[in-house]
């Protein structure tokens, strides 16, 4: 009896730890709800330079902060997190070439009214050109996948 309750009390532990760790919330953009999370694929942090050279940049750090900047204007700072499951399986479409593709949710956290309102959220996607060896955004904003 005493090893069934040993062995009963390890997977109820075992069960609260699981749950603990699973970093999903949800998230309403425009009506929406998203199942989002901070646990980002290590591939696609980094700094996002215009067409490889410069700005406007994007920059996504592994904590899931960073920052975005129009053109022409100062770096907004943001929060961000991936679009995931209930489960956090992390969504992701595949292309060809095994090229992929993740949706991120970000939140302005000091922008400007009007196209990028402070705690205003937005969708941005981030493709994984693998046979290219580029992550983008935007189709502009590129990041070399081994830094």
């Amino acid at each position: 009896m005493k090893k069934v309750t040993f062995t009963l009390l390890c997977l109820i532990f075992s069960l609260g730890f699981a749950f603990a760790q699973n970093d999903v919330i949800s998230i309403d953009l425009k009506g929406t709800k998203y199942t989002v999370s901070k646990k980002i694929p290590k591939e696609i942090i980094g700094e996002y330079l215009y067409e490889k050279k410069g700005e406007p940049k994007v920059v996504l750090n592994a904590d899931g902060t960073g920052s975005f900047q129009p053109h022409m204007v100062p770096p907004i700072s943001i929060k961000y997190w991936i679009d995931c499951d209930a489960k956090g399986v992390i969504r992701k479409t595949e292309g060809i070439n095994g090229r992929y593709q993740y949706t991120l949710l970000i939140q302005y956290l000091d922008g400007k009214n009007g196209n990028y309102p402070v705690n205003g959220y937005d969708l941005m996607a981030v493709t994984v050109i693998t046979d290219e060896g580029w992550a983008v955004i935007y189709g502009e904003r590129y990041k070399p996948l081994n830094k």
